[in-house]
């Protein structure tokens, strides 16, 4: 080589090395691996929308809460069966003629079938999902609709029990704070009698400011609730109780404006901040009657607040978008968001054959993932908004490489070191046995739980990328057919020629110490080469050299999950379903952004 060119070549890799080293930073934080996590997660929705992982949590006061449900199955006499509006609208003419029968007024209508089916909100398997689903979206409390003058107590020290489990993970778990309206004093002494009085469940009461938050009608609430302004109610929290708890005031989107409300709706737009607080709702009622079934524009979740029509597939989750940008456009005056809503799903048919809250598809207002309809759409739309809204942006941090060696008799202190350290749930891998919201036993049955993954680890060398797996037992041998024993899927986020984001999955085809790397092209995944595996008791560790998943040492950003026992691995809506997941869904873990 001529000397020109050799000088030329030492310093274009000294250019080369300085830019990378400029553009990235040692990574200082001092982080848990459950915070780690969280803020590591991405995604990209059916819809091309991206979920970031974040640098750290903003300063100051950002809480975020959701409206939460516990009736489903709860009122047995008015849950005879489980009926679907949006099946019968679809079934036509018959289907119409069972919705406008007045004989089964008072009767629960679905108006669409949740991912998880028509479940019971007794039912473990679902609350379980729920925990670790609000919590990876980041939410910090729930807020338990008790307007209606029940407290489900039976529902809701299931999901308290379950909140407890979680934390004692060291995962930072949503709080738990309630929402009282109709005979709201009388509701509120149930409410402490049933939850707080023994104390049992008092780490788990979401109390911003030191004592437990209750939502509320006292003597000052002004005319901010239905019950104050058109009942004229008097059945306020008592003193004794207002002295226990921070209590806002309960305000209905047609009550008066209270400033020391938390509204659970709001009519307005941009939507009113109060003293903090403010409604995020992914629809809204009708600004004129309280039937959803008269389907009026401002109830559809496609509806334009600005032009007050709807312009908006119910799909992509506008007028929720529009509510959220409020939010940000007023970040430095909210320090609470309160989301209406995760998973009322149902209304009651009213003497008039009319369906007040919810109706279809179209004109409801959760966000939990259902089958067909929207999918996950919602669920990762409010992951993304909380998202920018606690977190800060990306950084390019230093990602070290580290040198792991396969054979070592001691396979987890070989990734003793590795800060990349990536927690899921323990507990989540469980089988399901349960009644549905009809209370029909053994509705829903469930054993695809097999490996419950715990932890995940990444590293990498000049050659090679590395991950190691941990599970809550050991973990089972493989059969020799099974395609999704212990998968590891990688990608970049990217939907073009891929599987949800994934371009490349690991192991499906284990053969000793080494198993099989494929790719996914023209919708089935090809062979590309072999990893390196190894399996020890409750570990699993896999080398697969970084030219086979088309990165090098100097353009290593990945995004990644693992799965086992996934019943349906090709459809990634079952990745929240069966088996387990790391992280569930749709989401995934990012290493070397």
């Amino acid at each position: 080589m001529k000397k020109g060119k050799l000088i030329a070549l030492i310093l274009s890799g000294i250019f080369l090395t300085g830019t990378v080293a400029g553009c990235r930073k040692a990574d200082t934080r001092a982080l848990t691996p459950q915070e780690y996590t969280y803020l590591n997660l991405s995604g990209t929705d059916a819809l091309g929308r991206r979920i970031q992982p974040g640098a750290a949590r903003k300063e100051g006061e950002k809480y975020v809460g959701i409206f939460y449900s516990l009736w489903h199955g709860q009122h047995a006499g008015l849950q005879q069966s489980i009926q679907n509006i949006q099946e019968l609208l679809d079934a036509g003419a018959e289907g119409v003629k069972k919705l406008q029968d007045k004989s089964d007024v008072g009767q629960f209508y679905y108006w669409g079938e949740p991912l998880y089916g028509y479940y019971n909100t007794q039912d473990p398997w679902v609350l379980t999902r729920h925990v670790e689903l609000l919590t990876m979206a980041g939410v910090d409390f729930l807020c338990i609709d008790a307007t209606n003058a029940y407290d489900y107590v039976q529902s809701g020290e299931t999901l308290l029990g379950i909140l407890r489990q979680m934390k004692e993970q060291g995962f930072q778990v949503p709080g738990v704070c309630f929402y009282t309206n109709t005979s709201s004093g009388t509701t509120a002494n149930q409410i402490y009698k049933d939850y707080y009085e023994s104390g049992k469940w008092d780490d788990l009461w979401y109390a911003p400011n030191g004592r437990p938050l209750l939502v509320g009608i006292t003597e000052n609430n002004g005319m901010a609730s239905d019950q104050t302004r058109f009942w004229g109610t008097t059945d306020f929290v008592s003193p004794a109780l207002q002295r226990y708890f921070e209590v806002k005031e309960s305000e209905w989107p047609n009550g008066i404006h209270n400033d020391n409300s938390m509204p659970w709706m709001s009519w307005d737009y941009p939507q009113r901040i109060h003293s903090g607080y403010i409604s995020v709702p992914v629809a809204q009622h009708s600004h004129t009657t309280t039937s959803v079934s008269h389907m009026a524009p401002e109830s559809h979740r496609g509806y334009d607040n600005v032009s007050g029509r709807v312009t908006g597939d119910y799909r992509e989750g506008q007028s929720f978008q529009q509510m959220w940008n409020t939010v940000f456009e007023h970040e430095n005056d909210v320090t609470t968001v309160l989301v209406c809503g995760w998973n009322e799903w149902m209304a009651q048919k009213q003497t008039s054959g009319d369906f007040v809250d919810v109706y279809n598809w179209e004109y409801s207002r959760d966000c939990e993932m259902m089958k067909g309809g929207y999918g996950d759409n919602y669920y990762l739309q409010l992951c993304q908004n909380i998202r920018k809204y606690k977190l800060t942006d990306p950084q390019k941090y230093e990602y070290p490489a580290a040198e792991i060696n396969m054979d070592a008799a001691d396979l987890g202190a070989e990734f003793e070191g590795v800060t990349s350290h990536y927690k899921d749930f323990s507990g989540d891998a469980l089988a399901r046995d349960f009644r549905d919201a009809a209370n029909t036993e053994g509705a829903y049955r469930d054993d695809s739980n097999r490996n419950d993954i715990t932890d995940v680890k990444v590293a990498h060398d000049g050659a090679n990328l590395y991950f190691y797996v941990k599970t809550a037992a050991d973990i089972t041998e493989h059969n020799g057919t099974d395609l999704n024993w212990m998968n590891i899927l990688i990608g970049d986020g990217g939907t073009d020629n891929a599987f949800a984001g994934y371009r490349y999955i690991l192991n499906r085809m284990p053969d000793g110490d080494t198993t099989s790397v494929e790719r996914y092209e023209n919708g089935a995944w090809q062979s590309v080469g072999t990893a390196r595996l190894r399996v020890s008791g409750n570990e699993m560790a896999v080398c697969v050299p970084l030219s086979l998943i088309g990165k090098s040492a100097r353009d290593l950003s990945v995004e990644f999950k693992v799965a086992d026992n996934v019943t349906h691995p090709d459809d990634i809506m079952d990745y929240y379903v069966t088996g387990d997941s790391a992280p569930i869904g749709r989401l995934s873990y990012s290493y070397g952004y």
